[in-house]
């Protein structure tokens, strides 16, 4: 795609005169880091706070009917209806066969008097996601007048605490609807960092006065996809295109537990038998964490083999990761592998021996109260 036809966030501008680089992702211009690079950010997401723009992202509201209950239960593993209101719920919007067509954050709110389900969405599936919204659900509105700022890192609390009241109760996966310069502000304690750390939903024409506040605290820098994908992957979380796609479904991709097992059985989800056979079954492959034995650097693609040369799996993502000082990797094995074999990577033709690791590669400290 020219750069003439990537899309720029509303933020574009503020962007450039912080001295932004961008990149293409996901048909957006967006930025990869500022002045700080990769490296520095990520570390001061860990010790601080830093400052994404990820408004690429698509969101929606829902009108909560049950009309649009039954029709978004039809693809999403969730029993909405016992939601529990300003609680957010990971979960998948499922092709028939299983697989991944995207993976979604989920909440039930009331914005004055009305009660919404509130989606947010990758920006590389925005256009078969809307596809389905647009023909199975009544009364909705794909929100494009918003920007998503998320704030991560251990000091993010007090940072936006000085500008919103949050309450001191509020932990991990909760969302509030809060006001800010007499607007609704759409606020969750969550992220993608394994860090504490908030997603804030905020009218475009306030997003760069409420953005260039958050900068002036001392703690916290701008922060790019460079070291959002690094942090991703220290925290073991899946990225759609990598580890997900419409070919894996959750329980091969290690994730089982975001789903409702009492949906399993639901006819009404379009794949209720492929997964309540899924689960019950030995997996033919199997979500692994790799590190390697020298000082190879793990990437995207490469193939992974066993002491016979055979091909066993593939890698799915890889990287530096700035805490560990060494490169990681998540991929996917055939799951007969047995544990005890060394395990290989093929580097330009050549084997390397990698070691398998315990996902996630770095502890998450996400506030989850007592």
């Amino acid at each position: 795609m020219t750069e003439a036809a990537l899309q720029n966030i509303y933020l574009n501008n503020f962007h450039k005169n912080n001295n932004a680089k961008f990149v293409p992702f996901a048909g957006y211009n967006m930025p990869i880091n500022y002045k700080h690079g990769i490296i520095n950010e990520h570390i001061h997401v860990r010790t601080h706070a830093g400052l994404f723009d990820v408004s690429h992202m698509g969101q929606i509201l829902i009108s909560l009917t049950n009309e649009n209950i039954h029709a978004l239960e039809v693809y999403i593993p969730l029993d909405i209806k016992l939601l529990q209101f300003n609680k957010c719920h990971y979960s998948f919007i499922l092709n028939s066969h299983g697989g991944v067509v995207d993976d979604i954050m989920l909440s039930k709110i009331k914005i004055e008097d009305e009660e919404f389900i509130y989606i947010v969405y990758n920006a590389s599936r925005k256009k078969i996601v809307n596809t389905i919204f647009e023909k199975k659900i009544l009364n909705y509105k794909i929100i494009q007048d918003r920007c998503l700022i998320a704030l991560q890192g251990p000091d993010s609390f007090s940072v936006i605490n000085s500008m919103l009241n949050l309450a001191s109760s509020m932990k991990f996966l909760d969302i509030a609807i809060l006001e800010y310069e007499n607007t609704k502000v759409f606020i969750s304690r969550s992220g993608y960092t394994g860090e504490d750390g908030f997603e804030i939903s905020i009218l475009d024409i306030i997003a760069e006065n409420f953005v260039q506040k958050i900068i002036q605290n001392e703690n916290t820098i701008l922060c790019g996809l460079g070291c959002r994908d690094s942090l991703r992957m220290e925290a073991g979380l899946s990225l759609y295109g990598n580890e997900l796609n419409e070919e894996i479904n959750p329980i091969q991709a290690g994730l089982s537990w975001a789903l409702d097992k009492s949906r399993l059985n639901d006819k009404n989800l379009n794949c209720f038998h492929v997964l309540s056979k899924e689960i019950n079954t030995s997996q033919s492959i199997k979500k692994i964490g790799l590190s390697p034995v020298n000082k190879s650097m793990l990437r995207a693609k490469m193939t992974l083999h066993n002491e016979n040369n055979k091909k066993i799996g593939k890698i799915t993502s890889g990287c530096y990761s700035p805490i560990l000082k060494k490169s990681i990797a998540i991929g996917y094995i055939n799951k007969t592998l047995d544990m005890s074999e060394k395990l290989y990577v093929n580097i330009r033709d050549k084997l390397e021996e990698i070691q398998i690791e315990k996902i996630p590669f770095v502890k998450k400290n996400y506030k989850k109260g007592d």
